[in-house]
């Protein structure tokens, strides 16, 4: 006999469909495949649910044990209600239905849509399915998006849990509450703020305090474990510029990029939403505004005030979450603050990260802003290859322009002391001019290999994804790892 497996789906997007048109659940979706099954004369292997999953969900954990046991042999067909229960992702259509599934000699079978791929002459039919189930989710997707942004507009809270410091309304759907534990902590740390004390002054009592950081108060209100959160800097911070405290309702600060997956990235502060005075205030508007000022009027490791370009890209490679700034001393001959990227984790709990990597802030600048400059350099001496052309072969001029190159990065890297790496740089680009033909009137300027190169925060965001750094090893070397975006 032939191995069935069952798959049964229903989403929070099909159950006002369900319920209105063919009061259809997972356990009638259950009884009107075993009774198909008996009908074919086939032996189910297997019953898959998935319940509160949406067709496009590739995570959904019945879905892949069914898929993992078709692979593995152990399934010869598939049955479903409906192709739009399998999947209303395109690309899976393709993937698994005209794909896969044939090659692990599966067969697919759809009761309501008649889908079976078994039937080669079908093949168009269940495409015209899925890019059908595709535009509903799509238009499902705009329509959410337009009813959550009215939501937001008209003041109401849309998070599935309410922000630190308040609790949902009982009574009133979309509306906050203090909450009279974590409010008290709120008010205080805008007191401490406004006492003078800084935001890793202000989390360092807290955790010494053993009061619980917004994580793990929320794990403690929904009965589970705490876990091993801790309030740090960035927490306090956070809390501090966050304009719900003061009454203003601030929610859109990130967006799904599609609705294909769960990835989501933020938006600038411009697309926020703001419902002024639509919630209870947990500080006053002054006290509020007094502590943005002082945040504000504090020393940051940028000019002028900005955030340094590598600030949020330095990650601990032992630990795996963000290096903070932190000074320790001052520069002999001028004066200056000595400045260092250290472990977050560290710097909270020694015993979380007792390696403790750091690196100067200093040679960190001087490794990037040379690499990032040989890099530019490169690409701008470098003539675009001939479109849809073999490369050509590697000429001299092509050479020496690789080798200055290399050149700056080992210089970057300290492999090469500044008389050395003038010297070798000085001969390489007098051998590059007298092979590159002469300059008309009109011909730009090459850029100036001598003049450092600005790094932007922009600019540093576009082109490193991010900088792991371990602790030094038994020689005193220190390791690095740069992921770039190019």
């Amino acid at each position: 006999m032939k191995r069935a497996a069952l798959y049964c789906r229903l989403s929070r997007e099909d159950e006002g469909l369900e319920a209105s048109a063919e009061s259809e659940s997972i356990q009638n979706q259950r009884s009107m495949l075993l009774a198909w099954a008996d009908r074919l004369g086939y032996a189910v292997q297997g019953i898959y649910c998935d319940e509160d999953y949406s067709g496009a969900d590739r995570d959904r954990p019945a879905f892949n044990r069914m898929l993992a046991a078709a692979r593995s042999g152990q399934i010869d067909v598939i049955l479903a209600k409906s192709q739009s229960r399998f999947t209303r992702d395109m690309e899976l259509v393709e993937k698994y239905l005209h794909g896969l599934f044939p090659l692990w000699g599966v067969r697919f079978l759809a009761l309501v849509d008649h889908v079976d791929t078994g039937d080669a002459a079908g093949k168009k039919s269940r495409q015209i399915y899925g890019l059908m189930n595709e535009w509903y989710l799509e238009d499902l997707s705009a329509n959410v998006r337009a009813v959550l942004t009215h939501k937001r507009r008209q003041g109401c809270s849309i998070a599935s849990s309410p922000l630190y410091g308040y609790q949902k309304d009982p009574a009133r759907k979309g509306h906050l509450l203090p909450d009279a534990a974590t409010a008290a902590v709120v008010e205080r740390i805008f007191r401490l703020a406004l006492s003078g004390l800084g935001c890793a002054a202000i989390a360092r009592r807290l955790n010494a305090e053993g009061i619980p950081a917004p994580a793990a108060a929320k794990a403690l209100a929904a009965g589970k474990a705490p876990g091993p959160g801790l309030w740090s800097k960035a927490t306090v911070h956070r809390l501090l510029t966050n304009r719900t405290y003061a009454g203003d309702l601030v929610q859109g600060r990130v967006e799904r990029i599609s609705w294909r997956g769960k990835q989501t990235r933020r938006l600038p502060e411009s697309r926020w939403i703001v419902a002024p005075a639509s919630q209870p205030a947990l500080v006053s508007r002054a006290v509020f505004d007094r502590v943005q000022a002082m945040l504000s009027a504090r020393a940051r490791s940028g000019k002028q005030g900005a955030p340094h370009p590598l600030a949020g890209l330095v990650v601990c490679g032992l630990c795996g979450h963000s290096m903070e700034q932190t000074r320790s001393g001052t520069i002999p001959k001028s004066g200056a603050p000595t400045r260092y990227f250290r472990c977050r984790t560290a710097r909270q709990s020694p015993a979380a990260c007792p390696d403790q990597p750091y690196l100067p802030l200093s040679e960190l600048e001087a490794l990037i802003a040379g690499r990032v400059a040989a890099l530019f350099e490169a690409a701008a001496r470098l003539p675009p290859a001939p479109a849809k052309a073999p490369p050509p072969a590697m000429g001299a001029d092509r050479r020496l322009r690789l080798a200055l190159a290399g050149l700056y990065q080992d210089k970057a890297a300290g492999l090469l002391a500044e008389e050395e790496f003038a010297a070798l740089r000085s001969e390489l680009l007098a051998r590059l001019r007298q092979l590159e033909p002469p300059r008309g009137p009109e011909a730009p300027e090459a850029p100036d290999p001598s003049i450092p190169l600005p790094l932007s925060r922009e600019l540093a965001a576009a082109l490193i994804e991010k900088i792991l750094v371990y602790p030094p090893d038994e020689t005193g070397n220190r390791r690095l790892e740069i992921f770039w975006r190019v």
